[in-house]
């Protein structure tokens, strides 16, 4: 059993539940898709020029990294209600951004291993996810152009893949769905970048990462955020960023006289 396309978020919620991911068909409108998409080809494009990409894959495939750096569409992006809501539902209310960053397919690329979003963490895993995604499909995700391969339930085996013993080629499914659908799935589920057999399309998607309070972000933006960013940043993406304290976590010269939780 998968997930089905959907636009109701109690359906959705029940397959986060039962598979681990849900996909939310219509999440970017066709004004925000071409915006987000256009301004990502153009980032790619000059971090090659210039030498500071991240392609790999035998230069098939790449990864442009920390996108609140490059375009406000991006910080738009990381803040969106919707995928929010989700991270409430499944990280609780003080959830912070831990990443946001571009997974770009290109033809002749190889399927990533297969591996879950919080393999650091040491097995058995508890009952409930410590960290999820959401990948922004800027393309219609096929079969054959390197669309995210998952196995479906993998988010209640208690433990990430095992290498020994695990067979991912006859567990994993691809997840299938159109430009501008939203996939949320918690950091339990086992997954992979898909191998792109076409002659000559590049998929595109967005991974918004996020993860609970108490936990170390992927990004340091304390050190990489552009100061530009964190002055027109709205007060609920600083939360998100983490320049708030969470009790005791995140103080400065100790604990507030107002306002502190406990």
């Amino acid at each position: 059993m998968t997930a089905t396309l959907t636009t109701d978020f109690q359906r959705a919620q029940a397959d986060l539940a039962e598979h681990g991911y849900c996909l939310v068909e219509g999440a970017l409108d066709e004004a925000r898709l071409t915006a987000i998409k256009t301004r990502l080809a153009e980032q790619a494009e000059a971090e090659i020029a210039d030498g500071t990409d991240y392609v790999y894959d035998a230069g098939s495939n790449q990864r442009v990294w920390n996108l609140l750096n490059k375009g406000e569409v991006f910080e738009e992006l990381a803040q969106d209600p919707l995928v929010c809501r989700f991270m409430a539902h499944l990280l609780d209310s003080d959830f912070l951004l831990s990443n946001i960053d571009a997974n770009i397919a290109g033809p002749g690329g190889t399927p990533m291993f297969l591996h879950a979003d919080q393999s650091f963490v040491p097995n058995p895993w508890p009952p409930y996810p410590l960290v999820a995604n959401a990948m922004w499909m800027l393309d219609d995700f096929t079969a054959d152009n390197g669309a995210t391969r998952i196995v479906p339930g993998s988010h209640r085996r208690g433990r990430g893949p095992d290498y020994g013993t695990d067979d991912p080629v006859s567990e994993t499914v691809p997840v299938c769905a159109p430009a501008g659908t939203v996939m949320v799935f918690e950091g339990r589920l086992w997954h992979q970048t898909g191998a792109n057999v076409t002659a000559s399309e590049r998929r595109h998607g967005i991974l918004a990462y996020y993860c609970r309070p108490f936990m170390r972000q992927q990004e340091n933006f304390f050190v990489s955020l552009r100061p530009e960013v964190l002055e027109r940043a709205t007060p609920f993406l600083r939360h998100l960023l983490g320049w708030e304290h969470y009790f005791s976590l995140g103080m400065i010269d100790g604990m507030p006289r107002e306002g502190f939780r406990y």
